[in-house]
């Protein structure tokens, strides 16, 4: 399976293990958690998920945890 990941370039093997995954878990009925430092590109990750999943024309709903904590 091989897809276009549009605005995601990179050659580093630890990218492309990230879109090995991401094209794993696209044909999946499951919710997918995306960890990483401010700045790697989760939001890109989670569009590319969900742009390969059978919701691609079903709105795409994401959740910024940093911005729910409570104190």
């Amino acid at each position: 399976m091989k897809h276009n990941f549009g605005q995601i370039i990179g050659q580093i093997n630890g990218l492309k293990y990230v879109l090995y995954r991401a094209e794993q878990v696209a044909p999946m009925n499951t919710t997918v958690l995306i960890l990483g430092e401010t700045g790697t590109g989760k939001d890109l990750i989670a569009t590319a998920i969900h742009d390969m999943s059978a919701r691609k024309n079903r709105p795409l709903i994401t959740v910024n945890c940093a911005a729910c904590r409570t104190t």
